[in-house]
């Protein structure tokens, strides 16, 4: 009463009961928080990984017939396919290599053309001209990645293979590997470009510093220090180009023409790429009304399917080995 009287420092009320036991419950209701949470991530990983051997164990054992009637040499070395032959009294020939080499042939040329666009783009948003590039052409090229397939297939169409069709060899309307190319570049150009961007602004300040420094001009700057430490971010966005382009069928269908016969590019040269054509996935959508009452059919179409998750694993593995090189790099 006399401290109090005095003026001098109060001493806080001891905490009660109740506040003591609030904090031990607190911590404990965290805890279980953190737990739960940890499980829940954990169930979500676990999930994934439970899927992705769904998958591929069902397509393994729709594809298993292939394997062990039709044979494997004969799978990839012919070029016969007539797999729905067979439903009526005809013979199946299930020789897969048209596709095969169709769709590595339609890939390659889209990136062939894609990939300079795409890293000229990249350079003019970051480096080039970033005020622009920022407000104007990295907002309109991620609205280019969000448009579905079956617009730039049907945009080829309508307005790709009248042009293509003036250059073409007499009866024929365009459609072939190089429609399709130029469809898939465009579709990939978007994705490659805003990969490749992002490397570029991660490349440190101080390289650009640097290189300034020592007297070197904006050009000799993007292609001897920028692209060089943004090489492995730019290869993630090229093979994940290639995955998506490897994997289309929509808009490759509508302009590429469905002819499962190897173009004879030594006689015919450029004009081969004129010439109908067909990939992977076109040839698997053909028999999608038939896979009831074709089993053998079925079968081989699966198989191209497990080639295409097969390209698609090792495109995964190319993007990890890219970006472990790129925390090499940075370390």
């Amino acid at each position: 009463m006399a401290g109090g009287q005095g003026g001098g420092a109060v001493t806080p009320p001891a905490p009660g009961r109740d506040g003591a036991a609030a904090v031990p419950g607190l911590r404990r209701r965290s805890r279980v928080i953190d737990q739960g949470a940890r499980y829940v991530v954990f169930g979500g990983a676990a999930f994934n990984v439970v899927l992705v051997v769904l998958v591929v164990a069902f397509l393994l054992q729709h594809a298993w017939p292939t394997i062990s009637s039709i044979g494997l040499r004969n799978f990839f070395t012919s070029t016969d396919w007539q797999p729905d032959a067979g439903i009526s009294f005809g013979v199946g020939m299930f020789g897969a290599l048209a596709p095969i080499v169709g769709s590595f042939l339609v890939v390659a040329l889209a990136l062939l053309i894609a990939v300079p666009f795409a890293i000229a783009v990249a350079v003019f948003i970051t480096d080039t001209n970033p005020i622009v590039g920022e407000r104007f052409i990295r907002p309109a090229v991620e609205v280019f990645v969000g448009i579905p397939s079956v617009v730039y297939g049907y945009l080829g169409f309508i307005t790709l293979l009248p042009l293509l069709r003036h250059i073409a060899p007499p009866g024929r309307d365009g459609s072939g590997v190089l429609a399709a190319g130029i469809v898939l570049a465009v579709m990939i150009v978007p994705t490659i470009a805003t990969i490749s961007a992002d490397g570029l602004y991660s490349v440190p300040v101080t390289l650009r510093e640097g290189s300034a420094a020592l007297g070197a001009t904006q050009w000799q700057t993007i292609r001897r220090v920028l692209l060089p430490a943004a090489r492995p971010q730019i290869i993630s966005g090229i093979v994940l180009g290639f995955a998506r382009a490897m994997g289309e069928a929509l808009a490759v269908a509508l302009v590429i023409g469905d002819v499962n016969v190897i173009p004879n590019i030594a006689k015919e040269g450029i004009g081969a790429l004129l010439q109908p054509f067909t990939t992977m996935t076109v040839t698997i959508t053909d028999g999608v009304d038939k896979l009831a009452i074709n089993p053998d059919g079925t079968a081989a179409r699966y198989m191209l399917a497990v080639v295409l998750l097969f390209v698609t694993f090792v495109a995964i593995i190319l993007v990890r080995l890219a970006a472990r090189g790129r925390r090499g790099s940075r370390a």
